[in-house]
């Protein structure tokens, strides 16, 4: 009896240190856009300037074929470095109050119902998806995209799972941030959204094909998820419905487009 007494009065104690820290700490708003524009900012300049170089003394944006798989191959591990670098952009401009921003779930079943919670709307988000691709006659333009035909299974697997968890870290961050300061709730999801396709959109090689299709599609996941952030009232389940939305897209792209045929591969 004492030891559920003691952990009771841990978890309350957890939860009200935790609400009085976020009611201490609040971004103002010039920091919200800065948190806002970090992602697609980093993606944009963070890549291998060596191989982009060509571009620029070449003045074209189109890369020999030899040239664009080295880029390829050197920019899938940039996308860790990246990540880093947000949550050490997003550290900087919240100090050290950051961890205390987002809420997250201190009870073990709130957690793992909260897991649940994310793998049904992952797997709600790709069957949108799915559906997409039957009704729309430009699916596969947003779908067949080779970048992610080729490289390492496991490396794949390492992005989607790193970057589902920064990724939601950055959006739950800017929405907390931005509702704070008054902002409406519709308004909050749209910005987020939108920085969040721009972030897919841009980079060498992009992880969305460039068009509009590629990009609406992709505001359409940034508006999923940042609503399960909030209807859920915490990260665990936007992360959790991330990594499954992007692993499984992945796969199913894998085994419809199969890997680039050898003669597209250059040697």
């Amino acid at each position: 009896m004492t030891r559920i007494i003691v952990r009771w009065f841990w978890y309350e104690l957890a939860d009200v240190s935790l609400v009085l820290a976020r009611r201490r700490l609040r971004l103002n708003e010039p920091v919200c856009y800065l948190a806002l524009a970090a992602y697609p900012a980093l993606v944009l300049f963070v890549f291998d300037w060596w191989n982009a170089g060509w571009g620029s003394k070449n003045r074209s944006f189109f890369l020999p074929p030899e040239l664009k798989k080295k880029t390829e191959d050197a920019n899938r591990p940039f996308a860790l470095v990246r990540y880093a670098l947000l949550l050490l952009v997003l550290r900087g401009l919240a100090g050290a109050g950051l961890w205390y921003i987002v809420p997250i779930p201190t009870r073990f079943r709130e957690f793992f119902f909260f897991v649940g919670l994310g793998i049904a709307g992952g797997l709600v988000m790709l069957a949108f998806r799915h559906a997409f691709s039957i009704s729309s006659p430009i699916a596969d333009l947003v779908e067949n995209h080779e970048y992610f035909l080729r490289g390492s299974t496991l490396l794949w697997v390492v992005i989607f799972i790193i970057g589902g968890v920064v990724e939601e870290f950055w959006r739950a961050v800017c929405i907390v941030s931005f509702r704070e300061n008054g902002y409406r709730t519709s308004s909050v999801l749209l910005l987020t959204a939108l920085a969040f396709a721009l972030a897919h959109l841009c980079g060498l090689p992009s992880r969305i094909n460039p068009g509009i299709p590629s990009l609406l599609a992709e505001i359409m996941v940034g508006l999923m998820l940042g609503g399960l952030f909030i209807w859920s009232g915490n990260m665990v389940a936007p992360c959790v419905a991330s990594v499954i939305y992007f692993t499984l897209s992945f796969f199913l792209v894998r085994r419809r487009f199969g890997r680039p045929t050898p003669d597209l591969i250059p040697r």
